[in-house]
């Protein structure tokens, strides 16, 4: 036996040696759960692990991954005991009713405890990658297609992104750019409404100088179908490829129809993603690394609140919504090597792109199950958790509704279709990855479960959680502690605490039909675009706003129920007492939400963000010190110390340094001035005259990814505890409240003052008869 065969022997036997130990364990770390203690000795355990939790939690920095896991097993323990309480106490037979909501209770939270465990291991070694620095000699560089897919969004949206990707830091020679319309397609020129037709010729005619004057593509296609997914492999397959020794994935690729090269690399970008500038320099290298590399995913990074936050003014004020996933779990999913394909801002490798003909088609989260047919073939895939992009959100809650139906429906389609325990070539831990991605999106199903079981007792007396106060506190209580004790260690600086509760809640009434069609028709849904760049001018209620309204009528309802039931079955006063405040908890959730459905007005389209820059305006050859502190690409914040000349003029052009060294020059007016604590407030807006100050200017308020930064990484920003997360809920709840009944009082208001005015000249002249 040679050397090496004595080493892999000896490696073989090291590895089935810790996958022994790791069996041995967990069947001992099951026993221990199961072991059967008294309800003392249970409130105890659950107690004193408690503490060892808390202190775990705080201590953990100093022990690394040892200490990540030690809290994860910790919380699993009590999860366990908990779960098996529920199991072997619980589940008694009170009747037919009973039992079966009982069982449909139980099955909810199994599948809670499920997402909770995957949640675990997918969360277990986060990776925080580092880019690789591009080598010097450009014959090293792959080459690269930008496209950019389009439908019916707005034109300026397009011209943005397509002149923000012509600014990109990459050989200039190895970049083609394209505008992928499928708002310009042979169907919608001759759309039998003549009416859309026009429009789709005129937005087409549009789109096509933009990028004739940019010197990028323009490309479409005769039918819509397979929408994005259809839309991209249009261009995308028109690639005639061969082998060739000397190319970077020796397999060089030629657009047939434009006859131009085909990059080896893709980078796709969403029309209302505008990449930085340095987008390229930052993800290519991991290609070049990884031969077997088939995706860089970055974050998607958005300029502008959604809904929950714009409605209840929580914007800046905790982490967005989307920050726990690109900021906590993808990085997760990237120790596993199943970081997956987020439908933008992501760069793919063409030759294996080609090996599964283009993006997948079978569900309409194409992005999602492309990743997942390239892993089955053993490709890799990279997480880089810098966000290089700049994007937008939907506006209204009706858009983000739209929107995360199309997401249940896809993961779920995904799941039913490509189930990834049935995929061949997935690794054990990818198929738990993707298993826990796709189950994901059935929460709407089991939140809907968790509002309606407490009333269930307090309306029909049916008794769905047999278990006592003192059963709660011992088994139930330990295991919700720990659960958010964990969740707000592993998430907290990217998701406060009970936000995701609120988030699922106001979800959740909508994504049922969109479930249930999905399961009845797998392959029924259709792709629909989610709207973008809305601007509201007025404060309206949403029409989407009736189910939480009718909830919440019952969830007070119940108080009644549950007072009647108290005095009539004192029996019954543990479980009682336990579905009013499971349901008082509920109220909470249904507060907020009532908040989220009052729309609050946005009159900018141009969203701007904040930051803080030092800066030189020059007035007419004279320079001051200023600073910027907020951004858009219509114009800008700029706040000075000192006092500005006298009689100066309504224009300036700001002096300012990118951190990449990049120096600009931009004119300004000024729109309006105000003067706070010794301070000078300017509003002013960009000067745009031509194509080469638009470039600038996109270069400036978009091209720097120093500026994009998730929420915890601003100054001191961080994690808040569980006591703290319930207080800033109710008070958010409050919020909601008061926002929602104020805005309908003052609808009410103006109409009936609108009504009396229009009889009021009725009735004097009634009067008037009368004398």
């Amino acid at each position: 036996m040679t050397m090496k065969d004595q080493n892999m022997s000896e490696n073989s036997k090291s590895f089935l040696s810790a996958i022994m130990t790791a069996i041995i364990i967990c069947i001992l770390f099951f026993i221990l759960s199961y072991a059967h203690l008294s309800l003392m000795h249970q409130a105890l355990l659950g107690g004193v692990l408690f503490i060892v939790i808390v202190i775990t939690a705080k201590t953990s920095q100093y022990f690394g991954q040892a200490g990540r896991i030690l809290l994860m097993m910790l919380c699993l323990f009590l999860t366990l005991r908990y779960w098996l309480f529920r199991v072997t106490v619980t589940l008694t037979l009170n009747g037919v009713f009973d039992y079966i909501f009982a069982l449909i209770l139980f099955a909810a939270e199994t599948y809670g405890i499920l997402i909770y465990l995957f949640g675990m291991f997918v969360n277990v070694w986060p990776v925080d990658r580092k880019s690789p620095v591009l080598p010097e000699d450009k014959g090293l560089l792959p080459s690269v297609d930008i496209y950019i897919p389009t439908y019916n969004e707005p034109e300026e949206m397009v011209e943005i992104t397509a002149l923000a990707s012509t600014q990109i830091l990459y050989p200039k020679e190895l970049i083609n750019i394209y505008i992928l319309d499928d708002g310009g397609t042979l169907q919608k020129l001759t759309d039998p409404d003549i009416k859309k037709a026009e429009q789709a010729q005129k937005r087409a005619e549009h789109l096509k100088k933009v990028a004739s004057d940019l010197g990028i593509f323009y490309a479409t296609r005769d039918e819509n179908v397979f929408a994005k997914a259809g839309n991209i492999n249009e261009v995308l397959m028109s690639c005639e490829c061969r082998l060739d020794e000397d190319a970077f994935d020796r397999v060089s690729c030629i657009n047939a129809g434009i006859e131009q090269g085909c990059g080896d690399l893709i980078l796709v970008l969403d029309c209302d993603h505008v990449p930085a500038r340095d987008f390229l320099e930052k993800t290519v290298g991991f290609f070049i690394d990884d031969s077997k590399l088939f995706l860089l995913q970055t974050p998607h990074h958005f300029i502008n609140p959604d809904p929950l936050e714009k409605n209840l003014n929580t914007f800046r004020k905790n982490p967005s919504e989307n920050e726990m996933f690109y900021g906590a779990i993808h990085p997760g999913l990237d120790f596993w090597n199943a970081s997956f394909f987020c439908g933008s801002a992501a760069v793919l490798r063409r030759k294996h792109l080609m090996e599964v003909d283009g993006i997948a088609g079978n569900s309409i989260t194409e992005d999602v199950e492309t990743a997942l047919d390239l892993h089955a073939r053993g490709y890799n895939s990279a997480y880089l958790k810098k966000p290089l992009i700049i994007g937008l959100t939907p506006e209204t809650f009706a858009d983000f509704i739209i929107q995360r139906s199309r997401w249940a429906q896809g993961m779920i389609q995904i799941f039913i279709l490509k189930n990834p325990l049935l995929q061949k070539g997935l690794s054990i831990s990818q198929k738990i990855c993707y298993l826990n991605s796709t189950m994901f999106w059935f929460f709407g199903i089991a939140r809907i479960i968790f509002y309606l079981s407490p009333l269930m007792l307090l309306f029909f007396g049916l008794r769905i959680y047999n278990a006592s106060i003192s059963q709660v506190l011992a088994y139930a209580v330990p295991h919700l502690l720990g659960a958010y004790i964990l969740s707000n260690f592993l998430f907290g600086k990217f998701r406060h605490p009970f936000f995701s509760e609120l988030y699922e809640t106001l979800q959740s009434i909508y994504l049922l039909p969109a479930i249930f069609s999905v399961i009845a028709k797998p392959r029924a849904p259709v792709f629909k675009v989610t709207p973008k760049s809305v601007s509201l001018g007025e404060d309206f209620l949403s029409h989407l706003a009736l189910p939480f309204y009718l909830m919440l009528i019952i969830c007070f309802a119940a108080y009644g129920f549950g007072l009647v039931k108290i005095i009539n079955s004192p029996e019954m006063l543990d479980s009682i007492l336990i579905c009013l405040g499971w349901n008082t908890f509920n109220i909470v959730l249904l507060l907020s939400c009532l908040g989220v459905v009052w729309e609050k007005k946005q009159f900018r389209g141009k969203h701007r963000y904040p930051t803080d820059e030092s800066i030189q305006i020059e007035f007419a050859g004279s320079f001051i010190h200023a600073r910027i502190t907020d951004l858009s690409i219509s114009g800008a914040g700029i706040t000075i110390c000192e006092p500005l000349p006298d009689n100066h003029p309504n224009s300036l052009v700001i002096h300012a340094t990118d951190s990449q060294g990049t120096t600009y020059q931009l004119p300004m007016n000024i729109l309006n001035e105000s003067n706070t604590k010794n301070k000078i407030r300017l509003g002013c807006s960009f000067v745009r005259q031509n194509l080469h100050q638009f470039t600038q200017i996109v270069n400036f308020v978009y091209g720097n990814s120093s500026r994009w930064k998730f929420y915890g990484e601003h100054g001191r920003r961080r994690g808040i505890g569980t006591l703290i997360g319930f207080v800033k809920i109710l008070r958010i709840g409050g919020y909601g409240l008061v926002s929602n009944f104020k805005g309908i009082w003052t609808i009410l208001h103006l109409r009936l003052r609108g009504y009396y005015l229009r009889i009021n000249p009725w009735i004097n002249k009634r009067n008037e008869d009368n004398l």
